[in-house]
């Protein structure tokens, strides 16, 4: 036996709770009196599911970092399950994974593009699609993260990327925390994130932007307004690419308005820009986005 300082309760006790007290082969005590280095194996229990259970060491779940055997999946990391433990307790729907059918067309001659595996899934109208981008794995993986985000946008989803510091940001419903950043923390900004942006789209028609704001910032081609407006898409097709130039066009709006704000505040203030680069990058990266999910909508029309 350890003493109190080596015991898992002081060095891990973000794994206490998975620790199986009522087992009858665990000894009470052993999380506040036994050392992390510990070999013996004991019962833990998983918080995703209390019927997934499952025997190893308190040292194999210090040292190796193991969990449970049915819910670590290949390719999901710790702190990504912590997150989505945190935010199903807000969202019972949610699961993780989930599997969305590519929107674009694969081309003539090729293969049906595979399903876009996805992080966390909350069904709905609209459904939301989460996903957690670490800041090692994502480092080199910018453009594909890009392409995800318009096609399941194209596709319906209201897609919010939580993205680790210092990554850039996507798309205007990025939520930016840092790597050690609870994920109880974490998980209740999404979850405003999530409440704001389906209040929105259930509360508001959407409706096509006027003439004079078109040609103002012409994010479209004249000929990709005219395939919206013939005969050419589906009732679905034709709502979800106005709603998409609708959002683009609010977007740009707002990152005016942001932008002369925080202008503003460094010039009469004297407060860093470091805070304004990262939300005109934010901006930028979300009418960026909106417009490529807009261009894949058309393409594949």
């Amino acid at each position: 036996m350890g003493t109190g300082g080596r015991s898992l309760a002081y060095l891990r006790p973000d794994l206490l709770d998975e620790y199986d007290e009522g087992h009858d082969e665990n000894p009470v005590m052993l999380p506040f009196t036994g050392s992390v280095t510990e070999s013996e194996s004991v019962w833990w229990r998983c918080l995703r599911d209390e019927s997934h259970q499952w025997k190893t060491s308190i040292n194999n779940r210090h040292v190796a970092g193991t969990g449970c055997p049915r819910c670590g999946k290949k390719g999901v990391s710790r702190r990504e399950q912590e997150v989505f433990t945190s935010l199903q307790k807000h969202l019972p729907a949610l699961v993780s994974p989930g599997t969305v059918a590519r929107h674009a067309s694969p081309g003539p001659g090729r293969r049906r593009l595979r399903s876009w595996r996805v992080d966390m899934l909350l069904p709905g109208d609209p459904p939301v699609a989460v996903e957690y981008d670490g800041a090692y794995w994502h480092q080199d993986a910018f453009q594909r993260d890009q392409d995800k985000a318009a096609d399941l946008t194209a596709s319906g989803h209201i897609v919010i990327r939580i993205r680790e510091q210092p990554l850039p940001t996507i798309t205007p419903n990025d939520v930016v925390c840092t790597p050690d950043q609870p994920a109880e923390a974490v998980a209740e900004q999404v979850y405003r994130k999530v409440l704001d942006l389906t209040d929105t789209v259930a509360r508001e028609p959407y409706e096509a932007p006027g003439p004079a704001e078109g040609r103002q910032l012409e994010l479209f081609s004249d000929t990709t307004t005219e395939s919206a407006s013939s005969g050419k898409w589906s009732a679905a097709e034709s709502l979800m690419f106005r709603m998409l130039i609708k959002e683009a066009l609010l977007q740009t709006l707002t990152a005016g308005v942001n932008d002369d704000r925080m202008l503003g505040e460094h010039l009469v203030c004297g407060l860093p820009l470091d805070h304004a680069c990262m939300q005109l990058l934010q901006d930028l990266g979300g009418i960026r986005s909106l417009a490529l999910a807009a261009q894949r909508l058309f393409d594949r029309s």
